[in-house]
C-alpha cells in the first residue's frame, strides 16, 4: 500500500512526489519512458521557479547562455523590448535532476512503466501498472494530455476531440546569425502563430525557433522559419525538431474523488501568459500539501486541493477569455500589446514580484499578469 502514486515523471509529478515523501509518507512515481527524455517545452522560466519547486537549481542544469532580456514583436512590426532575468534549461536535464531530487528524499520509482487501469473504493486506488495491481490512498495524474496520457482521459473522456486542438513545433539550428544569445525573442503575429506567441532564443549553441498552431501547423513554423532567416540572417544546418500535439478540448479538471490532477493534466493550460512550467509546479505543490492535510487531519483531499487552487483556476479561466479575443485578429493583438498596456503590465509585475520575495512558495502569484 503507498500513500500516493503519480503517474507522469515532469516537474508537477517530481515536485509531488517529492514534497510528499519529505513528510516520510510512502510514494511511487511511474513514468512511460525512462528519464532523461527530452520534451517539446521552451524551458524558459523565470526565477520564482526555484522558490515554487523549493530549492535553488545548480549552474550545471542551467544552459551556458543567460536570458536577461525580451524582445516582443507585435503584427505591426513595432518592437517592446526590457530587462528581464530568465532560467534557461533543456527539459531533459532539469526534469531528470528533479526526478533525482525525488528519489535522493526516498520516492520509489518505476520507469518504462504504464498505466492501463484505475478503480476506486472506499479504501482508495487501485491502479494497474504493467499488468500489476498497486494499492495506493491517492493516485496524482501528472501525465500531461498528449494522445497517449491516462489519467486525464480516464476521468473525463469527454475533454476529448477526435482532431488535433493544438499543437507547437520546435527547429533546432546550428549556426550564425544575429540572434543575441541573451534574448528572448516572441512574435505576436497571426500569419505565424493563431495560437499564441512563437518564440526565439539561444540554448547554449543551439537556436530554437518555434511556434504553435490549432491546424496547418508545419505552415506557420516554415512561415516563422522564413521570417527569421530574413530578419536575423540566420545560417546553418538543421539539427533537430521536436515537436507536441494534443486532442484537448475541456477546461480545468483537478480529479475526482481520491484521484488528483496536476499540471498540464489538470488542464493548467494558459496560452494568454504563454507558459505552464510554474503552474505545473504549483499545482504539484498544493496538491500534496492537500493530500497531507488529508493523511494527517481528515480532511477531503480534493476539497482542499479545490481550495487552496481557486485563484489559480480563476487565472486561467480569466486568461482563457482574454486569449480567444486577443488573437481574433491582428488589429486585436496590437491593441493588447499597446504602451498603455504594457506600462500597466509592468507595474502589476513589479508588485507582484516584491509579494513573492515575501509570502510563502503556496501563495505565490504567477507572472506575467
Amino acid at each position: 500500500m503507498y500513500d500516493a502514486v503519480v503517474i507522469g515523471a515532469g516537474i508537477s509529478g517530481s515536485v509531488t512526489s517529492k514534497i510528499l515523501a519529505e513528510k516520510n509518507y510512502n510514494v511511487l512515481l511511474v513514468d512511460k519512458e525512462t528519464p532523461p527524455r527530452n520534451k517539446a517545452c521552451s524551458g524558459v522560466q523565470l526565477g520564482y521557479m526555484e522558490k515554487l519547486i523549493g530549492t535553488k537549481i545548480p549552474d550545471r542544469v542551467l544552459c551556458g547562455n543567460k536570458l536577461n532580456r525580451i524582445h516582443l514583436t507585435t503584427p505591426s512590426g513595432r518592437s517592446i523590448e526590457g530587462g528581464i532575468s530568465l532560467l534557461n534549461y533543456w527539459r531533459r536535464d532539469f526534469d531528470h535532476w528533479l526526478n533525482q531530487l525525488a528519489i535522493d528524499v526516498g520516492v520509489d520509482t518505476r520507469w518504462d512503466a504504464e498505466l492501463t487501469s484505475i478503480k476506486q473504493d472506499s479504501t482508495g486506488v487501485t491502479a494497474t501498472i504493467d499488468g500489476e495491481d498497486i494499492q495506493t490512498q491517492y493516485l496524482i495524474g501528472a501525465d500531461g494530455l498528449s494522445p497517449a496520457a491516462f489519467t486525464r482521459r480516464h476521468i473525463s473522456p469527454e475533454n476529448y476531440s477526435k482532431q488535433v486542438t493544438g499543437a507547437s513545433l520546435n527547429y533546432y539550428y546550428r549556426g550564425d546569425s544575429t540572434i543575441k544569445p541573451d534574448t528572448l525573442y516572441l512574435y505576436y503575429r497571426k500569419n505565424i502563430s493563431d495560437l499564441m506567441y512563437s518564440w526565439l532564443y539561444h540554448k547554449d549553441d543551439t537556436i530554437v525557433v518555434g511556434t504553435s498552431s490549432t491546424q496547418n501547423l508545419n505552415q506557420y513554423a516554415q512561415e516563422f522559419l522564413e521570417t527569421v532567416k530574413n530578419q536575423y540572417s540566420l545560417e546553418g544546418e538543421e539539427i533537430g525538431r521536436e515537436g507536441f500535439s494534443t486532442h484537448f478540448k475541456g477546461g480545468v479538471n483537478l480529479g475526482r474523488e481520491k484521484v488528483l490532477l496536476v499540471g498540464d493534466a489538470a488542464g493548467l493550460l494558459d496560452l494568454y501568459r504563454g507558459v505552464g512550467m510554474d503552474s505545473a509546479a504549483l499545482s504539484g505543490r498544493l496538491c500534496a500539501l492537500s493530500i497531507i492535510d488529508a493523511l494527517e487531519n481528515g480532511k477531503n483531499a480534493i476539497e482542499a486541493y479545490s481550495r487552496k487552487m481557486k485563484n489559480l483556476v480563476q487565472m486561467i479561466e480569466s486568461n482563457a477569455v482574454k486569449q480567444e479575443k486577443r488573437y481574433e485578429s491582428d488589429d486585436a493583438i496590437e491593441k493588447t500589446l499597446a504602451p498603455t498596456n504594457i506600462a500597466i503590465a509592468q507595474t502589476q509585475i513589479l508588485l507582484t514580484q516584491i509579494w513573492n520575495r515575501f509570502c510563502k512558495p503556496e501563495e505565490m502569484r504567477l507572472l506575467p499578469p
